[in-house]
Formats: structure tokens, C-alpha cells, sequence
């Protein structure tokens, strides 16, 4: 009898056990359930990405006790604004809880999709509803997968922290004891990456996820925290020569001089060449990958029924039809070059699509070999959607006008279509959509502008100025909104500017020549004479043969100091390439100049065309009774070294 009590306390224990074994499973002893969350290796977002997919986060569970499922609510918290796309309501992202990976061979899951929050947890466990369960995925006894639930989830936007973290409310989960592992994989989740920003330092800046479940204890998590991407500068933007040898040409171009005139004039056919005639009119902007994966297709053949941590490098997510269109993305990258400060009078011009690369394999020293990128209508944000009839189907392509040449391309023969920019204010837009990329190379995209003009510097045609061009990702907006999933349009991708500044592009200048006569003086018996001469006729350049008028500015003063009366005067007609205009400072001259009797100073000349130059003779007398008398040549004011006008003229040795 004592030994009987002795063992009872014993017996007890082997009691408990025996239940514990009978209720984790099937007469094998299993510990509590345990779970742990990691992110894989993250992906490399763009810093310029509003839009960017993160990398899958995935929580792994084991142990615990099959015949005790219970219901819990995730929530995945960033430390930046979520984006994925939101439904027209507002309350349900494209975000999707994937369990037991679905749809994939390996789990042997069927992919069954909850239809909505209310449906998550109605399924036939006894103690989680009385109702049955999804016909998607009956209940079958034995499997390794999750049964009798459904096991596809789309997240909601909370209440509270809605622009931070995403939720999954009342997900059913069933441990898996000894039966192997039970995972929870959360995909299509975007973050804008631009609010975080790349960093100078040599480690990337990170956009980091927090997963929690609660009611608090129901399913633990070990390290919650995970880095679900690395930002880094995603473009890199230069202009170039039409050959992309180097940078582009800084010379600029003159009013006084036309440049491609018939394509000004017959802007939708013919071609536009780069050659000794237009100089260096076709010019090239090159868009740079800022790490390899950074330029990406819409979708990827096949995409369209994508498996759990399958990986695209596309700008779509996963997609499996009968989610609808979640990770669906509206385009792929998108290039956009904005022109602005284009003087009125100019025809620019767009390559429709990029040199080299797949499409012309000739070209080896423009685009990489295996990217490509086409010009797509869009508006002026870089928007615009392709036909979504078809997955993935490539953006429409516009069809090219003319052609743009490069004869210093290597293997460029053929030329590029083209088409015209809409210019309006100055200002306008090209936009290409990459159809091709290598997510092993650091892939290059080379495009060609070029611009005409016929000139008619009377009337101030074309205006003069410095064009600019920035290169940025595109759809691009700048609002402080568009980093947010609410925000309209809800597309995908989009951008904000990043880095991006403005680069010149052309510059068209002034055709004006400003002389300065030093001294002048009709004054104590002396009188000047004037000559300025247009020597734009010349065997070198017949191009180059310009007119226009001279305005005269006087400064100085009249006897015993009074002001001069007159301060200025401008020839009645133009001096035309080969003429020159003379006047005596006392009586005047020819082309209507008047003169400026009794003054004593000097005289500045703007004169409306190139190569202007000048020559003054101060005597006492006339020809053959002057006492004293000499000559100068006027100053180019214009000339490099001593240049206060802002325009360049010749430089001629002295």
C-alpha cells in the first residue's frame, strides 16, 4: 500500500504525458508551436520609386496542437508609407496572405481565395464556425497543407496607422504539430522607397517590415523584424553626342542661321541628319541602370500564374487569375526626358524607340545588347495605359515620322524613326516603355532628339535661349501625396524626381556683333569717321552669310561738358553680308545714320549679325590738309577673354 502511494505521484505524471502525446499528435510528442519570420534576400528598390515591390515576407511555423486551431490577426508595419494598390472603396489592398503556399507543386495546396474579411474564418473547424468549408479546399485529414480553410487572403487598410502597415484580420490557423510546417507568405506589398531616399555612405539605406499577430500569445514570432529592401539611386541621366562617344557638343547654335530647315517646313517625312550643314543638331540622351535590376517589363510570359516565391524581375508582382488583377502593374518602367526652356520657333524631335539593343544589334555602342525601350503616347506626368485585354501585352508603339541619322555611330546605318514633341510654353515630354531588360547587367538605353528651325532673325525667329533636359523614371509626380496608396491615379509604378536635374541641351543665340570705338571726338577741329562692315560673305562657310542693323549708342558729351542730345541711332536698313556702313561723326552717313555732331566719347555698336567689325579715322582736316591723323580697329566685345556682352564672337589675333 505505501509503495502503491509512493508511485502514484509517478503514475500521474505518465498520465499527463500521455495526454499531451494523444492531443499534439498521434503518439508522437510535439513542443508548443513556435514561428519565425524572415525576408529571403531582399530585393534593391529604386530610391526614385514611390511604388516599390518589397520583398516576400514569410513566418514558418511548427509544433503545436492540430486539434486546437484558433484565429489570429496579422499586421505588417513599415517604416515608410505602404503602397500597394487599394480597391475603389478604399479598404482592401492587392496585398495577399498566401498559407501553405497555393498553387505551387511543391505544397500540393489548392489556391483558395477567401472573397472577402467576412469569409476568413468561416470554415468548417468545429470550434472556429459551424459552417462548411470551402469548397476550394475541403477538409482532408492527413495532409500537410492547411484544409478546410481558405488559404488566400487580401489585406485591408486599417483604421489607425493606415498609410504604414497593412492588415490581415481573422486569419484561421491550424498548427501543425508533427505534420511538418505550416507558412504564412505575405506578397505584393509596396513601399515608397523615395520618403527613405538613397544614402552617400557605402551601406544602402533599408526599408524594414514589423509583423505581429495578435491577440497577443496565439502565435508567436521570432524575429519580427526584417529588411524587406535595399534602396539605391535606380537612374542615372547624361546628355550625350549623337554617337554616345562623349558628351554632347556645348557650341551653340545662331539665330541668323537655319538648322534642318526642311524638316521645319515638312516635319513628317524626309530625315534629319548630323553633319558639317546642321551641326551637331541630332544629339543623344543616355538613361543608365543605377544597379542591375532597376529598368523592368511590365510582366514576364508566364507571370500570369505565378507561384509562391517565384521571383520576375518585372515591375508586376505575383498574379494568379483568380485574385483578379492584384500585382497586376499598369506599365513597365518608363523613361521620360522633360524639355524645357525650348525657344519658340523650334521642331524637336524623338527616336521611337532606343539605338541598338535587340532591335538593331549592329549598333554596339549605344544601348546594351539585350535592352530595349519603345515611345509610348502618355501625358505630361509620363502616364498612359496599354492594352490590358492582353497579359502583359507590349505598350503600342508610335510609329516614326522621319528619321534621325548619326554617321558617327558605329554600325548605324539605317537611322531611327522619329516623331515630333509637342512643344506648349516651352515645355514638353518624351516618354519610352522598356520592353527588354538583362537583370544581370547594368543595362544602357540610348535615344536620340534632334531639333530644325528656319531662321528669320528680323523676327526674332527662332527665340533665343539655353534648352534644358532632365531624365527621370517614369510616371512621375512630385506631389507630396503621390507616396501614399491613396493617392490618384493609384499607378503602378510611379516616381517621384529623385535626384534628377536639369542638363542643357541647345542653345540658340543671338546673331549680334557689339564693337566699341575707345575714342571718338568731333571736337577742337578733329572729326571721326566711321565704317562698320558685315564680312559674313567670306569662301568658308556660305551658311554663315547674315544681315541685319547697327544701332549706334553714343556716350560722351558736348562742349564745356553739356549732354549729348542724341544717345542713340539705328541704321533704316539692314547691312547686308558683303557691305559696309560708313558715317562722319559730324554730318553722318549712309543706311540713314545722322551722326552726332560737336560730341567727344566713345561709341558702343550692336549690330544684328556676325562678324561685324569695325575701323574709326580721327583727322583735323581733309585728305591731303590734315596735320594729324589716325586709325584703330574696333574692339569684338564679344571675343573669348573679354567678353562682359554673354555671347561669343570671333577671336582674331592680333
Amino acid at each position: 500500500m505505501v509503495a502503491f502511494r509512493k508511485m502514484s505521484p509517478a503514475l500521474a505524471v505518465a498520465a499527463l504525458l500521455v495526454g499531451s502525446v494523444s492531443a499534439y499528435g498521434q503518439g508522437t510528442t510535439v513542443g508548443p508551436l513556435s514561428c519565425a519570420a524572415n525576408s529571403g534576400v531582399p530585393p534593391t528598390v529604386r530610391a526614385e520609386g514611390l511604388t516599390e515591390l518589397l520583398g516576400d515576407l514569410v513566418i514558418t511555423c511548427t509544433g503545436g496542437n492540430p486539434a486546437a486551431p484558433f484565429l489570429t490577426n496579422f499586421q505588417i508595419f513599415l517604416n515608410t508609407n505602404v503602397t500597394s494598390r487599394l480597391s475603389s472603396d478604399g479598404s482592401t489592398y492587392d496585398a495577399l496572405l498566401l498559407v501553405d503556399d497555393p498553387g505551387s507543386p511543391l505544397s500540393g495546396a489548392p489556391f483558395c481565395v477567401s472573397p472577402g474579411t467576412a469569409s476568413n474564418s468561416s470554415t468548417g473547424i468545429p470550434n472556429l464556425g459551424i459552417q462548411a468549408p470551402p469548397t476550394c479546399n475541403p477538409s482532408a485529414p492527413g495532409s500537410t497543407f492547411q484544409t478546410g480553410t481558405y488559404n488566400v487572403f487580401r489585406g485591408i487598410r486599417p483604421t489607425v496607422s493606415s498609410d504604414t502597415s497593412l492588415v490581415w484580420p481573422g486569419i484561421p490557423v491550424v498548427p501543425p504539430g508533427s505534420n511538418g510546417t505550416r507558412t504564412f507568405r505575405f506578397v505584393n506589398i509596396r513601399g515608397n522607397a523615395a520618403s527613405i531616399g538613397a544614402t552617400s555612405s557605402g551601406l544602402p539605406n533599408q526599408i524594414i517590415a514589423f509583423v505581429s499577430a495578435n491577440p497577443q500569445g496565439t502565435l508567436p514570432i521570432d524575429n519580427p523584424q526584417q529588411t524587406v529592401g535595399y534602396v539605391q539611386t535606380g537612374l542615372v541621366f547624361d546628355t550625350r553626342n549623337c554617337a554616345n562617344s562623349g558628351g554632347r557638343n556645348t557650341t551653340g547654335f545662331f539665330q541668323c542661321n537655319s538648322v534642318n530647315a526642311d524638316r521645319f517646313n515638312t516635319p513628317t517625312s524626309g530625315s534629319l541628319p548630323s553633319n558639317s550643314s546642321s551641326g551637331d543638331s541630332v544629339m543623344g540622351l543616355r538613361f543608365r541602370e543605377g544597379f542591375q535590376t532597376a529598368f523592368k517589363v511590365r510582366g514576364i510570359t508566364g507571370q500570369e500564374n505565378s507561384l509562391p516565391g517565384q521571383v520576375f524581375n518585372s515591375e508586376s508582382g505575383f498574379v494568379n487569375p483568380a485574385t483578379g488583377t492584384s500585382g497586376v502593374a499598369d506599365t513597365g518602367t518608363r523613361l521620360m526626358a522633360r524639355f524645357n526652356n525650348v525657344p519658340a520657333g523650334i521642331r524637336l524631335f524623338a527616336s521611337v524607340s532606343s539605338v541598338g539593343g535587340p532591335q538593331n544589334p549592329a549598333v554596339t555602342t549605344a544601348s546594351s545588347a539585350n535592352a530595349q525601350a519603345v515611345l509610348v503616347t502618355a501625358d505630361a506626368n509620363g502616364a498612359g495605359f496599354p492594352n490590358q485585354s492582353v497579359p502583359f501585352a507590349p505598350p503600342a508603339q508610335v510609329s516614326g515620322a522621319i528619321t534621325l541619322n548619326c554617321s558617327a555611330l558605329t554600325g548605324f546605318t539605317a537611322g531611327v524613326g522619329a516623331v515630333e514633341v509637342p512643344i506648349t510654353g516651352g515645355s514638353g515630354q518624351a516618354v519610352w516603355e522598356v520592353t527588354a531588360a538583362d537583370q544581370s547587367n547594368l543595362d544602357t538605353l540610348f535615344f536620340l532628339v534632334g531639333f530644325a528651325f528656319s531662321a528669320n532673325a528680323a523676327q526674332n525667329n527662332p527665340g533665343l535661349g539655353q534648352s534644358t533636359v532632365t531624365g527621370t523614371f517614369a510616371p512621375l509626380f512630385t506631389a507630396t501625396t503621390a507616396g501614399s496608396a491613396t493617392f490618384a491615379p493609384a499607378l503602378i509604378p510611379r516616381f517621384g524626381l529623385g535626384t534628377a536635374a536639369p542638363q542643357n541641351l541647345f542653345l540658340i543665340s543671338a546673331c549680334s556683333t557689339n564693337l566699341l570705338f575707345p575714342f571718338v571726338t568731333n571736337q577742337a577741329g578733329f572729326d571721326t569717321g566711321i565704317a562698320i562692315s558685315n564680312t559674313s560673305q567670306d569662301p568658308f562657310a556660305a551658311s554663315d552669310a547674315n544681315n541685319g542693323t547697327c544701332t549706334i549708342n553714343y556716350y560722351g558729351s558736348l562742349p564745356n561738358g553739356a549732354p549729348l542730345t542724341t544717345t542713340s541711332e539705328t541704321t533704316t536698313s539692314p547691312i547686308n553680308a558683303g557691305q559696309t556702313a560708313t558715317m562722319v561723326l559730324s554730318t553722318g552717313g549712309g543706311f540713314g545714320l545722322r551722326g552726332n555732331p560737336n560730341m567727344q566719347g566713345y561709341i558702343i555698336a550692336q549690330c544684328n549679325f556676325r562678324y561685324a567689325h569695325g575701323f574709326a579715322f580721327i583727322t583735323d582736316g581733309p585728305i591731303g590738309q590734315a596735320r594729324v591723323a589716325e586709325g584703330y580697329l574696333a574692339l569684338v566685345l564679344d571675343a573669348p577673354g573679354a567678353n562682359r556682352t554673354g555671347q561669343t564672337g570671333e577671336n582674331i589675333s592680333q
